[in-house]
């Protein structure tokens, strides 16, 4: 690309040490969880299922997406297919951890009609606030770079034209952030109601009821968490924290992930049927009628042994 295609993709704080320091942490923290994970994901499939791609691509967004600002921050990779990779990743990691959380609704979902309205969400959401923020911020970066050339090459005045843009582009990235944070909300409530519903039923924990209210009890706890975590990212967005947010979301993201890949598997593993290895209540026979032998039959989804 010629030097008139470069950008600069540098944050007004980015001369502050002890924020570029923090960033460095939140990176290596999301860079630690996401290799760890890739490598409990590949090790420990039995098959391959939504819930395993969902977790593969969001981790890889999140590398990607966070070596990515790093570079541009940083100004070593300034052209404009930074921009295109940091809005690609971003992408790819918000929608697959969303995914991630569906993919395991069925574990305690008792209508199947929810999971596909959650399903629905997750689908408009991704093109409204998902596409829309690509488009968005490929387009203001790319108007204000050449905005800012035609006023240095070509004596033109356009006042205001790229503070305009990156205002605009500053306003929609705070609208995204909060319907993403009710959508993943919205499943994290949807995951504490159900999980009560299967405590309050002594038939739907299964003969191993200790364990079963073990885990279900912290899936609680891991969704109270998550929502948490979304609320100090909100905090730091509206603060006006737009470098430090970016990588600190890397990081709440890969430790959502990470929480998420151990606790779901332990449901998985405490909520399946002690000799069919199936998910859900107990079925229901008649008195009269002989058990019936079921032999167990292989799952795609990731097991994982000891979390």
């Amino acid at each position: 690309m010629s030097s008139n295609s470069q950008i600069s993709y540098v944050a007004p704080d980015i001369e502050d040490r002890a924020s570029s320091m923090m960033a460095a942490a939140f990176l290596g923290v999301a860079l630690y969880l996401c290799v760890e994970l890739n490598i409990r994901l590949f090790f420990r499939a039995t098959g391959r299922s939504l819930y395993f791609w969902s977790c593969l691509l969001c981790s890889w967004g999140l590398i990607v997406h966070g070596m990515a600002i790093v570079t541009a921050n940083f100004n070593i990779w300034t052209a404009y297919a930074a921009i295109v990779v940091i809005e690609l990743a971003w992408l790819t990691y918000v929608v697959a951890q969303s995914l991630v959380l569906y993919s395991r609704l069925n574990l305690v979902l008792r209508k199947k009609q929810n999971g596909r309205y959650i399903l629905y969400m997750i689908i408009v959401n991704s093109v409204i606030f998902g596409l829309g923020t690509v488009v968005l911020g490929m387009v203001a970066v790319c108007r204000s770079s050449a905005a800012s050339y035609t006023m240095t090459n070509s004596k033109q005045r356009h006042p205001r034209y790229r503070e305009r843009l990156q205002s605009i582009n500053l306003v929609w990235d705070r609208i995204q952030i909060t319907a993403f944070f009710i959508q993943e909300t919205l499943i994290g409530i949807l995951y504490i109601v159900e999980t009560k519903a299967y405590l309050k039923n002594m038939e739907l924990l299964g003969r191993c009821r200790r364990t079963t209210r073990s885990s279900l009890h912290q899936l609680i706890a891991v969704n109270v968490l998550i929502i948490l975590l979304d609320c100090s990212v909100l905090v730091l967005c509206y603060g006006g924290y737009f470098f430090l947010q970016g990588f600190y979301k890397v990081a709440v993201y890969a430790i959502k992930l990470r929480v998420e890949f151990t606790i779901l598997n332990q449901l998985r593993k405490a909520l399946a049927g002690p000799s069919t290895g199936v998910s859900g209540p107990p079925v229901q026979r008649p008195a009269a009628v002989a058990p019936v032998a079921v032999v167990p039959h292989k799952t795609s989804d990731v097991v994982e042994v000891d979390g």
